[in-house]
């Protein structure tokens, strides 16, 4: 029987997600909670030619809109299916056997896999309690056996570095001969980027998704922007076709109507503004996030788990609750509209206070 290579071999993958969300309140993977807006769909189908359908994907023209609208050259940017693709494609191109990459923990789960999937050695920053992580701990782990630096900013913990860390830490790792790859998934919640760097560091990659805030994740759109030469090299090992002539279509649509996105993002953060309000009210700590989720520390003793399985019985859908630092004890609440926070704070409120009666019960 053939044998897998031994970094695959060893490999750990979590099982796949359920296929039963559709039609459900989606509040627990942080992609879009609402349907795409109907007129936008049915206008974007009536301009397709059914002959774009058998033909082989035409790119260049989302190509063009993306770089004018991102204000680069077109051979500074490649398109990949989905931010995941162009992380892994950094990986594949630049981390070998042995070769240390520096990454948060916790984080985005893929950077640790494919760094076991291509021979890395990994060198995990960890956050303390309160959700903080200093800079200065990250720049501590660099060192002259790092190759890549690997930040998601704002990160998995709703947490973010601030444009001037990020420098610091690009510094570090141009003099220790490391690149970076920042990955801004959640960059149209918090605003901040490190685009404006990519001509002054040769070391740089920023990669983005077109599944969070544009909300089409399951067209799984994303693209990475760097100096020509880095993308070159990227370019190598891309498939022959980035993505299909669908997700493409979509993606220049979305671009030249950015209402749609920022319409979007709006609502989010005051979804945001509202579930911590109310999270607050009810005695429930909710840490600040830069993203389009958030965090709530459910008190001690709380049956988390019993929390987040009623939910879904009542067909809303949250992650948690987690075991490790710093979100132990957490539940987490992908944030949409107001009308829809409300709609799950009512479910939310009716199964808090059954699981803390219980408790209450269990304890006679």
């Amino acid at each position: 029987m053939m044998e897998p290579k031994k970094n695959i071999k060893k490999l750990f993958r979590t099982q796949p997600f359920s296929a039963d969300r559709i039609g459900k309140i989606r509040l627990d993977r942080n992609e879009c909670t609402v349907p795409f807006p109907e007129k936008h769909f049915k206008k974007i189908w009536s301009e397709m030619d059914p002959e774009e359908i058998v033909a082989y994907p035409e790119l260049e023209p989302f190509y063009e809109k993306l770089s004018g609208w991102l204000k680069v050259d077109r051979d500074q940017v490649l398109v990949v299916s989905g931010s995941d693709t162009g992380i892994r494609t950094v990986y594949e191109v630049y981390i070998g056997e042995g070769d240390e990459v520096v990454m948060l923990s916790p984080t985005y789960a893929m950077y640790p896999v494919y760094c076991e999937m291509f021979g890395g050695t990994k060198r995990e920053v960890k956050y303390d309690e309160d959700f903080t992580l200093s800079v200065e701990k990250i720049l501590d782990a660099i060192n002259d056996k790092t190759r890549l630096v690997a930040i998601a900013n704002p990160n998995n913990t709703g947490t973010s570095f601030t444009e001037s860390e990020i420098v610091r830490v690009i510094e570090a790792a141009e003099d220790a001969g490391a690149l970076v790859l920042i990955d801004e998934a959640y960059y149209h919640f918090y605003e901040s980027t490190m685009l404006s760097h990519i001509g002054r560091f040769e070391n740089l990659v920023v990669v983005r998704t077109f599944s969070k805030a544009f909300g089409i994740a399951s067209l799984r759109v994303g693209y990475m922007v760097s100096n020509k030469d880095i993308i070159s090299d990227l370019n190598k090992v891309k498939l022959t076709h980035e993505i299909t002539g669908v997700s493409a279509k979509f993606g220049e649509y979305l671009l030249e109507h950015l209402e749609i996105m920022e319409e979007y993002v709006s609502d989010v953060r005051l979804g945001i503004e509202y579930l911590a309000k109310e999270f607050g009210q009810m005695g429930i700590f909710t840490p600040k996030t830069c993203t389009n989720f958030i965090f709530a520390k459910l008190p001690e003793g709380v049956d988390g788990e019993r929390v987040v399985k009623l939910l879904q019985e009542k067909k809303f859908y949250i992650n948690g609750p987690f075991q490790d630092a710093p979100m132990k004890g957490c539940i987490r609440v992908t944030a949409g509209p107001v009308e829809q926070m409300r709609g799950f704070l009512s479910v939310f409120k009716e199964v808090y206070a059954g699981v803390r009666e219980r408790k209450v019960t269990e304890k006679r």
